[in-house]
């Protein structure tokens, strides 16, 4: 038994196509307000924070990319997401550094030119590109940050995500005070 479509079948079916390429075209070009960048959600503040305690440093692991343990050493790239979030519903923070290093502890880039304040409950978050390997399996950001002496500590945490084949890989990794570090509560 043959199909028989005729020009009105063909001719749906291609402004279908057609249609669906324009809206994914609009969806993908929309810039919803949770996908703006830091640059537009923190705002600068100057090096004098009056009743600002010193704060801390915190270390969160990162994984640009990782081995899958095959036989030929195949590598899958992530996109790395670190998200900041101020838990105090009252107090801002003021992030006073973002560092991203490589497996080697080499500065790769600063994402802060000057130290920026997060609103109450604010959050923000920064982006290392699946196809920006320059970190490598072993990366890590190095954020410090102040606030009010009685503020809670930012929850600060990475999340990774990439593709290897048909398995969606993803997995987060959560931020560490360190105490040997100049600024630590």
């Amino acid at each position: 038994m043959r199909w028989q479509v005729g020009v009105p079948g063909v001719t749906f079916a291609i402004a279908l196509f057609i249609g669906g390429i324009i809206l994914g075209f609009r969806l993908e070009t929309s810039s919803p307000a949770h996908q703006s960048s830091a640059a537009e959600r923190l705002q600068p503040v100057g090096t004098e924070s009056s009743g600002m305690s010193p704060g801390a440093t915190v270390y969160v692991p990162v994984y640009s990319s990782l081995s899958l343990g095959l036989e030929r050493r195949q590598m899958v790239e992530l996109t790395v997401t670190v998200s900041v979030r101020n838990v105090s519903a009252v107090h801002p923070i003021v992030i006073e550094s973002v560092r991203y290093y490589d497996s080697t502890g080499k500065l790769v880039r600063q994402y802060l030119e000057q130290p920026a304040s997060l609103p109450a409950l604010g959050s923000v978050e920064f982006v290392v590109q699946r196809s920006d390997t320059a970190g490598g399996p072993g990366a890590n950001f190095l954020i410090q940050w102040k606030g009010p002496t009685a503020v809670d500590e930012p929850l600060i945490e990475a999340v990774m995500l990439g593709q290897a084949g048909n398995a969606g890989i993803s997995f987060t990794s959560a931020g560490r005070v360190l105490k040997s570090e100049a600024g630590t509560r």
